[in-house]
């Protein structure tokens, strides 16, 4: 059974809010809102200023309209996560596996707890374009989560998910999977600073990227990401399509990227395939900005 369910998007600048509903035999878009935070939320702020962040941000929108969902889930930018691609033993069980994994977080990052990190991880060898044992590191401290927890138990929610903000958007390749199962495809998240670029075979990905918020032109990113994929005996020509997410994606810089790329581009629209309730039909939002609401409706969709 469908528990009506939220998912919050969280950026620097802003709190993201999609609410999934489940009534008369279908799923529909309740509610869809952001508001800007007062101050920048960035992964070193103490958990007593990220509460008190969020609170803010989530009264704005409850004043404008109460969800009704008790589960929440969160997707989290790029910043938040140490992300990197390690070898790793086959024959290690899990439990093993994670101590790998923390043992390299204390090589790579040793100015950090390496046991203060919850981590998730992609094995790149799921996919059939890599076979090395490899897998892709996405690691969160614990104090973010606590943070995010006690916001949650102070609203009366139910934390369910946490996940990276692009792997929350890459949930509508499940919602195609018979479609995509043999295709290969590049995913781009355009985020304020820490955008990313992601390489998938069928709903399995095999690379990651988050480009570098320091070089001025985000094309000289995305052309090394791309030179990289020769090392995988890809070129551009092997791939179907590109799927577009991300925050205020203009469409100077959408025709550019297909100019770049010369690619079929698709830029999701995360409500396309949800009935929406008569008052969201003229939201600003929904009609102009849903782009913009990738991830927090790909983390919604979770458990749908």
């Amino acid at each position: 059974m469908f528990n009506n369910h939220a998912g919050i998007n969280l950026t620097e600048s802003r709190l993201q809010l999609v609410e999934i509903c489940y009534k008369v035999n279908s799923f529909y878009l309740e509610n869809v809102e952001q508001a800007v935070h007062f101050e920048s939320l960035t992964p070193d702020l103490n958990e007593s200023k990220i509460i008190s962040i969020l609170n803010e941000s989530f009264a704005k929108i409850t004043k404008k309209k109460q969800i009704s969902s008790k589960s929440i889930s969160f997707a989290l930018p790029n910043n938040f996560f140490k992300i990197f691609e390690i070898p790793y033993e086959e024959s290690l069980v899990k439990k093993d596996l994670n101590e790998h994994f923390r043992w390299e977080i204390s090589v790579l990052f040793p100015q950090f707890d390496k046991d203060n990190f919850y981590i998730q991880h992609v094995e790149v060898d799921k996919s059939t374009i890599r076979t090395e044992k490899k897998a892709i590191i996405f690691a969160i401290d614990k104090n973010i989560i606590t943070a995010i927890n006690k916001f949650c138990i102070q609203n009366f929610l139910e934390l369910k998910y946490i996940d990276n903000v692009h792997l929350a958007s890459n949930a509508f390749l499940y919602l195609d999977k018979p479609k995509t199962t043999n295709e290969i495809s590049l995913s781009i998240y355009i985020d304020s600073k820490y955008s990313s670029l992601s390489a998938i075979d069928g709903v399995f990905p095999f690379y990651f990227k988050v480009l570098n918020p320091e070089v001025p032109n985000i094309f000289d990113e995305l052309t090394s990401a791309v030179n990289k994929l020769k090392e995988f005996n890809l070129t551009l020509g092997d791939f179907k399509k590109i799927l577009l997410y991300g925050q205020d994606v203009t469409g100077e810089f959408e025709s550019n990227l297909k100019n770049f790329f010369g690619l079929p581009l698709h830029k999701v629209n995360p409500f396309e395939r949800l009935k929406a309730e008569e008052n969201l039909l003229n939201n600003p939002l929904y009609k102009y900005k849903n782009n913009s609401f990738t991830a927090a409706t790909g983390i919604a969709i979770r458990i749908v």
